[in-house]
């Protein structure tokens, strides 16, 4: 393949038809008096009228000079061949925050225009396009320019929260080697992003109204909703806005936001519905201009209560904390119990159980020495060290006993999980302690419960954010039925294998999820991320590619070698026209002078 370094040099090319006008130009006639007739036959025929375009006069200097112009181009236009099996390979990134979904039509023109330059100088161009973040699939691997743009026209869309590309771009970077390029696209400039990696940003700012916070309370007959909208904008910005509910909407009412003013809309929710969506005029951002919401209905949790009389009070009030928790019956069979155990009177524990200490003979000294608590989210965060207990008889150890915390040698919370029990045990002296006023042992407990909530197969219905992951409890036998997402996008089958790693939609919207014919989850996802609705900062920026595309096109190009020889070839097709041209005049003269009158 050849291309030109200097596209310019065929300017030179103008000098073809401003030769040829030339040699269309005849000379004007010049009157001479011979003595004889026959020395008319060694005149040439020249034109009696003037300079005039008469026809055109082949010749020697004509092609000379012609062909000086065309080596001279070719010289000027700097023609360069692709090297034989020359590969540029591209390692394209691009970021796919959810910002970058109000530049999408940007963003493939971006890849039509500046990737092919990036690899014109090459025979061949590896393209690999990846997603930014870094647990995404690559979008497109091939040579084709085109069929990358299509691929991300079907495929690819962005809706992640602000990330760190360097992972993706130490990826790109292991796959193009030291001599390929890697390429970031973003919507907003930026210097270094490592790995020598260039970047290339496609947005401009742009005005975005959008839901910046939503909030349902259910402590209300019927619940009510709160929703925030700002305006992101540096300009005032007038919007409408309207409720709707199932197929019913209310009236558009108009609002006007200041510049980075924040707008709280509230209602509630009808006496028979349990879903509305509250709708903004769109803009170039749409994610959130459309809020979903939905009642949120937890698990129900059955709780049963076995206490000595020394723990009664405190087991009534951890029940009362507890939301959402009804009392077990032959409909509701008990999902947790509460319970005490006594070292001098054991009994069997409760599958499912928290299991408090207390002795009918408590010891009378304190435990000593240091509290530590193990790297567990059970206990996560957590300040234990004003905790007083008393010595004594604890609960007998177990191989899958996992000690939560410490004071010294003596285990005082042990989480025990088999197959058939998950069992709280707390190792001290409860009645005699200061649990009861710890914080730290108030928020164990809730989140044990809530632990046990999780893992309860049971239908559910809550608001999420977009992408939010989802865990659900399911049911994995050998006979269970398959897991099916429904959103507005339609139903999609999920393998058991890949229900731990679910997610909300990518879109606003209603959704369920079930189990053969068991709903286990109906939501609502709402997009919540501020920064990306943000679009003021965006920009465009291409200056990093401009050096890259001439060292790319110098690197697998190679110049004309024998440039020179043109060089000599034309000198001396312009010494041979200028020797032609002087021979004539010297005949034309010798011709005049010998047919010139002798003198009377």
């Amino acid at each position: 393949m050849v291309t030109f370094a200097n596209v310019l040099g065929f300017l030179a090319l103008l000098g073809i038809p401003l030769i040829l006008m030339i040699h269309f130009l005849q000379r004007q006639s010049q009157r001479q008096v011979v003595s004889t007739l026959f020395l008319l036959e060694t005149l040439d025929r020249e034109n009696v009228q003037g300079r005039r375009f008469d026809r055109l006069q082949n010749s020697l200097p004509l092609w000379l000079q012609l062909l000086l112009v065309l080596l001279l181009t070719w010289i000027l236009v700097q023609p360069r061949w692709s090297r034989q099996n020359s590969v540029q390979k591209i390692a394209i990134v691009i970021d796919s925050s959810a910002s970058m979904r109000a530049y999408q039509e940007e963003l493939r023109e971006a890849i039509a225009t500046e990737i092919p330059q990036l690899g014109q100088g090459a025979e061949t161009m590896e393209l690999i396009a990846l997603d930014s973040h870094i647990d995404a699939e690559p979008i497109y691997n091939g040579t084709e320019v085109a069929d990358l743009i299509t691929e991300l026209e079907e495929q690819w869309q962005p809706y992640r929260p602000a990330h760190d590309p360097g992972p993706v771009l130490r990826v790109g970077r292991s796959l193009v080697g030291g001599g390929g390029i890697v390429l970031y696209i973003t919507d907003q400039p930026q210097t270094d992003v490592g790995y020598d990696a260039r970047v290339l940003a496609m947005g401009e700012p742009a005005d975005n109204v959008g839901f910046a916070g939503l909030q349902v309370d259910t402590s209300t007959t019927p619940a009510s909703w709160r929703a925030v909208v700002r305006n992101y904008a540096a300009s005032a910005q007038e919007r409408s806005w309207h409720l709707q509910i199932g197929q019913q909407r209310t009236e558009p009412r108009s609002i006007t936001l200041q510049p980075g003013e924040n707008r709280t809309l509230s209602g509630r929710f009808p006496e028979a519905g349990d879903r509305i969506t509250l709708q903004l005029s769109g803009d170039a951002f749409d994610q959130d201009d459309t809020a979903p919401l939905t009642v949120a209905l937890p698990k129900p949790l059955a709780v049963a209560t076995n206490p000595v009389p020394d723990l009664e009070n405190l087991m009534q009030g951890i029940l009362q904390s507890i939301e959402h928790t009804v009392l077990p019956s032959e409909e509701t069979p008990v999902d947790l119990v509460l319970s005490s155990y006594d070292s001098l009177d054991p009994r069997p524990l409760e599958p499912v159980s928290v299991v408090l200490l207390a002795q009918a003979q408590p010891g009378r000294r304190f435990l000593s020495g240091p509290i530590v608590a193990a790297n567990h989210p059970l206990v996560d965060g957590l300040n234990w060290q004003g905790l007083i207990a008393r010595t004594g008889p604890g609960i007998p150890a177990a191989e899958v006993d996992e000690v939560l915390l410490w004071q010294g040698s003596r285990p005082l919370i042990i989480l025990r999980q088999a197959s058939d029990r998950r069992q709280l045990l707390v190792n001290f002296d409860v009645p005699t302690s200061n649990a009861a006023t710890l914080p730290a042992f108030i928020v164990l407990v809730h989140r044990f419960v809530e632990m046990i909530r999780a893992d309860k197969p049971a239908p559910e219905q809550s608001n999420f954010e977009l992408n939010q992951p989802l865990s659900l409890s399911i049911d994995r036998g050998e006979d269970a039925a398959p897991v099916t997402i429904r959103d507005q996008s339609g139903t999609q089958t999920i393998a058991l294998r890949q229900a731990a790693s679910l997610r909300a939609p990518a879109e606003p919207g209603f959704f369920e999820i079930r189990q053969g014919s068991v709903s286990l989850l109906r939501g609502a996802c709402h997009f919540a991320d501020t920064r990306e609705a943000d679009l003021s900062k965006a920009g465009s920026d291409n200056s990093q590619l401009v050096g890259l595309k001439l060292s790319t096109l110098t690197e697998h190009q190679k110049e004309d070698d024998v440039w020179q020889v043109w060089l000599l070839l034309g000198l001396a097709a312009l010494l041979l026209c200028w020797y032609w041209i002087g021979r004539k005049a010297d005949r034309r003269a010798m011709s005049t002078s010998t047919s010139a009158p002798a003198p009377t």
